[in-house]
C-alpha cells in the first residue's frame, strides 16, 4: 500500500490533514530517497539534480504559477514529481518534460492512471513548445520548473525563442542569477544577461528558498521568478544590432562607449561620434550605465549610419 503524500490531497484539505499525511509518509525527503533507492537511482551533480523536499514550499511554488483550470502546462525537469502532482490538479493537461530515463519511469508509474498527464522523455532544449500548444489546442502555455542551474541561460533562450506560445514561466533559479536579471544600471550585477531578459520578458521575483529546501542541498540560495513573456519588445531597435552593441559594451565594461562602439560596429571614430550625437548619448559613459532604451537609441542611430554607407547592419 502506498502512503498518501501531499500531492494526493485536494487543494482544500485542512492543515491538520496535510501535516498528518506528511508525518505518516515520512515526508517528501523520505519519499524521494525511497523512490530513488528502489530503482537504483541517485541525484547527479553534473546534471544539477537537486530535489525539492519541503512540501509546504512545493505548494507555495505551484500557487505562484497562477494556473487556470483550462491551462495546458509544461513542467521542465520534473524529476520524481514533487511539483508534478500539484500542478496536474490545477490544469486541463500537464506535459512533463524529463530527459532522465530513470525518472521518466518513476513518473509514468506514478501518473499511469492520470490521463491529463503526459510524460515526455526529452531534453527540454529540444522540446517544441509551439507544436505542444498546437497539439493541445491552446494559444499559450504555462511553464513551470525546478530547473538545473547550469543550463538556466539556454532554457531562457529556448523560452524566449518561443515567446509567442508561452504566457508565463515560473522557474526556480540560483538567487545570484535572479539578482543579475533584476539588476539596475550602474550596479555590478547589471550586464548583457539583464538586458537580454528584460527585452523578452517582465520579471517578478517571488520567493527565496534556502538550501535546506532541497536534497541534496545546493551550496547557494535559490529564488522563484515569474517571467511574463512579451509579445513585442519594449523598445524599437534592430534586434541583432542592438545585442551586438550590448555584448560589445559588456565584454569591455570598464571602457568608455567611444572605444566599445568602434570595436563592436567596426566603424571609424568620427562615425561613432556622429551616431552618438544622433542618439543623444555621451561617449564618455560606460555601457554598464546605459538603460535598455538608451542602447536602443544607439542601435537605431547605428542602423541609420550603416545603411547610409550601404552596409548590412546585421
Amino acid at each position: 500500500m502506498r502512503h498518501r503524500t501531499l500531492g494526493d490531497l485536494r487543494p482544500g484539505a485542512s492543515d491538520y490533514v496535510r501535516s498528518r499525511a506528511t508525518r505518516e509518509s515520512g515526508g517528501e525527503l523520505q519519499r524521494v530517497k525511497d523512490t530513488l533507492a528502489a530503482r537504483g537511482l541517485k541525484p547527479l551533480k553534473r546534471l544539477g539534480q537537486n530535489f525539492l523536499v519541503r512540501e509546504d514550499l512545493c505548494e507555495r511554488i505551484v500557487e505562484h504559477g497562477h494556473l487556470r483550470e483550462d491551462d495546458v502546462a509544461v513542467e521542465i525537469g520534473p524529476g520524481v514529481g514533487a511539483l508534478t502532482a500539484r500542478i496536474q490538479r490545477r490544469v486541463r493537461h500537464l506535459v512533463a518534460v524529463e530527459m532522465d530515463a530513470g525518472y521518466c519511469e518513476v513518473l509514468r508509474e506514478e501518473f499511469a492512471v492520470v490521463p491529463r498527464v503526459t510524460i515526455v522523455e526529452r531534453d527540454f532544449l529540444e522540446f517544441d513548445l509551439a507544436a505542444c500548444a498546437q497539439e493541445h489546442g491552446v494559444a499559450k502555455l504555462a511553464v513551470m520548473g525546478n530547473i538545473p542551474y547550469n543550463v538556466t541561460t539556454p532554457i531562457l533562450e529556448h523560452l524566449f525563442k518561443h515567446r509567442l506560445v508561452v504566457r508565463s514561466a515560473v522557474l526556480l533559479v540560483q538567487k545570484e542569477y535572479a539578482e543579475r536579471l533584476a539588476a539596475a544600471p550602474g550596479t555590478p550585477a547589471y550586464g548583457s544577461l539583464t538586458l537580454f531578459a528584460r527585452y523578452h520578458a517582465l520579471l517578478e521575483p517571488l520567493m527565496t528558498l534556502k538550501p535546506s529546501a532541497f536534497w541534496p542541498r545546493p551550496t547557494v540560495d535559490s529564488m522563484l521568478v515569474r517571467f511574463i513573456l512579451r509579445e513585442r519588445p519594449p523598445v524599437e531597435a534592430p534586434e541583432a544590432l542592438l545585442f551586438r552593441i550590448i555584448r560589445g559594451s559588456f565584454q569591455q565594461r570598464r571602457k568608455q562607449l567611444a572605444n566599445t562602439l568602434v570595436d563592436a560596429l567596426e566603424l571609424p571614430r568620427e562615425r561613432v561620434e556622429h551616431l552618438a550625437r544622433h542618439a543623444g548619448i555621451a561617449l564618455q559613459r560606460r555601457g554598464e550605465t546605459l538603460s535598455l532604451e538608451e542602447f536602443a537609441r544607439l542601435a537605431r542611430a547605428a542602423d541609420d549610419t550603416l545603411r547610409a554607407r550601404g552596409e548590412d547592419p546585421r
